[in-house]
């Protein structure tokens, strides 16, 4: 196995021009009103390891109420005020500026009591423009030797914010780190409090697992450390699984993983992955697949726009679906919209990687130029898309309501079938001979 590349090489010559100028505003400011300042935290980490820092957070002797008055003139959220930090918004960004605290509700007028309740020693570092790089935890060398440590006590890091168990897992799927020993064991001790935790919180964590470069990884050490169990037992259920027309040699849960590695970085997509197999274990005659879609989603407390979309996706046996035929291609837009038939397209790619299958990819090949030459032709599959309206079906004697939508859906039926005959001149001949019943009549064309 290829060793981790280690960062030999730091940033530890941080400047004023690597700073965030809202950051360096807010912390000249505090420090003309008499106080201590610092960037703090993963910004200054991901500037360390040569890499974009985006959220800027401020640490500060000042408390919340001395932060408010120094900054009047701004736009001052005092959300999470009882835990000493405030928003400072600067030029339409929001900036999170904390007082010193031992822990989560015990301020402090010590930095380095502070940064000793941060999560990890590689979040524990702080940066000001007289000092530089502040590291009392040895989080440097963490950088380097990639690892993810807790600061100090790793089980009191996790009994201050059982949220940290996940937290390890995440940075440990973005940053390509490896969690160190003593953690890894804090976190299997201590799993059952991620109960503690709101399901909001939770999901934002498992959203950027599932979203980073390596979620299989991540999701294998949520089963190892005992945490799927709480979050998603459903998943859990299918560890030891074994389904030999799917997936031969491996049990669900691999396979499920293995897909998810495989698809895009899109939030429906592999959450489609991760759920798909699970809800067809979980479904029965009485509870369909997208119903226990939704039921899981919305426990996480996903938007409702999410689930609808991955509702979608679950209810299609997708990879049956054979998109050779155009008319099959334009039923199926008609039916869950042109984005799914592209999804369809991604999660048939991601199968067919994870078996191997030269003759399928070919396939595959096929399907995805036939899907775009329909794409390309923009047929009629929506009411809208229709060469006459429902005023023109007014005209010709037609009653608004079930005898007007039934005869508008039952001439998409026929465009969908044949694209050449959505003509306005057309079908106005047609339907001026007589009045049709849309229940029985068939196309004429």
């Amino acid at each position: 196995m290829e060793k981790k590349k280690k960062y030999d090489k730091l940033n530890l010559k941080i400047g004023l021009k690597d700073i965030d100028p809202g950051a360096l505003f807010i912390t000249k400011k505090l420090k003309d009103s008499g106080y201590e300042a610092l960037v703090v935290g993963g910004c200054i980490r991901n500037l360390i390891m040569g890499e974009e820092a985006h959220d800027w957070d401020i640490t500060t002797n000042a408390a919340s109420d001395e932060i408010s008055r120094a900054f009047k003139e701004f736009k001052v959220i005092p959300v999470g005020k009882k835990f000493g930090t405030v928003t400072v918004v600067i030029n339409h960004i929001n900036y999170e500026v904390s007082t010193f605290k031992k822990n989560k509700s015990t301020l402090t007028s010590n930095l380095l009591e502070d940064l000793r309740c941060r999560d990890f020693t590689i979040n524990a570092l702080a940066w000001s423009e007289k000092e530089g790089v502040i590291d009392y935890f040895n989080g440097l060398e963490d950088i380097k030797q990639k690892i993810i440590r807790g600061v100090e006590n790793p089980v009191e890091r996790i009994e201050e914010d059982p949220l940290r168990m996940l937290r390890a897992i995440r940075l440990a799927c973005e940053l390509d780190f490896n969690i160190d020993r003593d953690m890894l064991k804090a976190i299997r001790e201590k799993s059952g409090l991620i109960n503690k935790v709101s399901q909001e919180r939770i999901r934002d964590e498992l959203v950027k697992i599932l979203l980073s470069n390596f979620p299989k990884r991540g999701f294998k050490l949520l089963q190892q450390l005992g945490l799927l169990q709480f979050i998603l037992p459903e998943l859990k259920r299918c560890v030891g699984f074994y389904r030999e027309d799917l997936c031969p040699n491996k049990d669900l849960f691999e396979h499920i993983l293995n897909l998810l590695n495989n698809l895009p970085s899109d939030l429906a997509l592999r959450l489609v992955a991760l759920l798909g197999e699970v809800t067809q274990l979980l479904s029965n005659s009485e509870t369909r697949r997208e119903e226990v879609t939704a039921k899981i989603l919305c426990r996480l407390k996903f938007k409702n726009s999410i689930i609808k979309k991955v509702s979608i996706l679950v209810q299609e046996d997708w990879r049956a679906i054979d998109f050779l035929n155009p008319k099959s291609i334009r039923q199926f837009i008609s039916k869950r919209g042109e984005e799914n038939i592209l999804n369809v397209l991604e999660l048939k790619r991601a199968d067919i990687k994870i078996g191997k299958k030269i003759a399928k990819l070919k396939q595959l090949e096929k399907m995805e130029q036939r899907v775009r030459e329909v794409l390309e032709e923009k047929p009629a599959v929506s009411l809208k898309d229709l060469a006459i309206n429902g005023k023109d079906l007014i005209d010709l004697g037609y009653q608004e309501g079930v005898e007007l939508g039934g005869m508008l859906k039952k001439l998409l039926e026929i465009v969908i079938d044949k694209p050449e005959l959505n003509q306005r001149e057309r079908f106005l001949e047609f339907l001026e001979t007589e009045h049709l019943d849309y229940r029985s009549f068939s196309s004429p064309f």
